[in-house]
């Protein structure tokens, strides 16, 4: 009888001691989706796809994050990027993370990663892609989604004088760029004199910020990512340089000024001077009321109290000084040194620029 007793304290202590290890070992899951999708964190398996300067923010805290192997435990790399310049592929031979070039095979995904990000990569991610990773895949985006959809967020976020911006953090979707569910979101302002390099500048360092933050209870911030609203979607296509020509007839001084702000680390902004054609390398707004009201869009007037050379816009009216421009054949020079140069020799009827086509 107490051989009998000893059989059964000894089979209810073996019994206790599995559910205990049991719920040991499932105490990351509380979510468990990463155990119905096979996925093996937290420490996470990233697959990080970008190519330029703005991804490399984020790839560098996630690296650094993997140096300590607490939220991650490994990153490995697809870029299109070459080894020149500050750009993906050279920041991950600096940091000797494995680096895979694009498109990738699927059979070097498999069961090896819990979750693709993806940062200024500008390529649709193959659903056969997005499958691979148990978590699936989310995207760095450089806006407050669904405002300005597509490849040129912040260019378009300058170009339209938008005070705000910021950064979402969303899952990627098969086919379509920038639809998928809101998993993080965070805001900033933009200066009225802020262009779309110190503008990018700002979003990288946030973007890298707000994906760690991610990362922190990952499974159950992807489980409560919520759908983009339908309501106020705007997109921001790929740009080409035909974007940095001035119709003085049509555009206002906010929006010359704007575009110069959006595209200032691009191009510069194309005009015509009797004939040829000259870049506008720096633009100001230009704030005056002791002008002469016959002037038409694209008039030209030396300000001799200011010592600036300002230009008449159409649309909603306004001026713009010309504070560095570049004729072919003739070196950098100041508004002031254009007019005393080419513009005060001219009849006064033609002292002014004209709208041009890019050859």
């Amino acid at each position: 009888m107490n051989s009998n007793l000893l059989k059964l304290a000894d089979f209810k202590i073996h019994k206790n001691l599995l559910m205990i290890l049991g719920k040991s070992s499932f105490s990351h899951s509380a979510v468990s989706l990463k155990n119905k999708c096979g996925s093996k964190g937290p420490p996470w398996r990233v697959m990080f796809f970008g190519n330029d300067d703005f991804s490399v923010k984020s790839l560098q805290m996630l690296t650094s994050k993997m140096r300590t192997q607490t939220i991650i435990s490994k990153v490995d790399v697809v870029t299109t990027s070459m080894g020149n310049g500050i750009n993906v592929r050279s920041f991950a031979k600096e940091e000797k993370l494995n680096i895979y070039d694009w498109p990738i095979n699927t059979t070097l995904l498999d069961g090896k990663y819990d979750i693709g990000v993806v940062v200024s990569f500008g390529r649709l991610i193959p659903e056969k892609i997005i499958k691979c990773f148990p978590l699936g895949m989310i995207n760095v985006h450089a806006s407050l989604l669904p405002r300005w959809r597509g490849a040129a967020p912040i260019i378009y976020t300058i170009l339209n004088g938008d005070l705000t911006s910021g950064v979402t953090i969303m899952k990627i979707h098969p086919r379509r760029f920038d639809i998928g569910e809101i998993v993080k979101q965070h805001s900033c302002s933009v200066g009225k004199d802020e262009t779309a390099d110190e503008l990018k500048k700002k979003l990288s360092n946030m973007g890298g910020r707000l994906l760690i933050d991610s990362f922190k209870e990952l499974t159950r911030n992807l489980r409560y990512a919520v759908p983009q609203s339908e309501n106020e979607i705007t997109y921001a296509p790929k740009v080409d340089k035909n974007l940095s020509i001035i119709n003085w007839n049509e555009t206002d001084s906010n929006s010359v000024y704007n575009k110069y702000r959006a595209l200032c680390g691009l191009w510069p902004l194309i005009t015509t001077w009797h004939g040829t054609s000259i870049k506008l390398l720096k633009v100001c707004n230009y704030q005056t009321t002791n002008i002469d009201t016959q002037l038409k869009p694209g008039d030209l007037i030396f300000d001799k109290q200011s010592q600036k050379l300002f230009v008449k816009c159409g649309g909603k009216g306004g001026y713009v000084s010309i504070e560095k421009l570049k004729i072919p054949g003739h070196r950098t020079m100041s508004g002031k040194d254009f007019f005393n140069g080419f513009v005060y020799m001219k009849p006064i009827s033609e002292r002014k620029f004209n709208s041009t086509q890019v050859n």
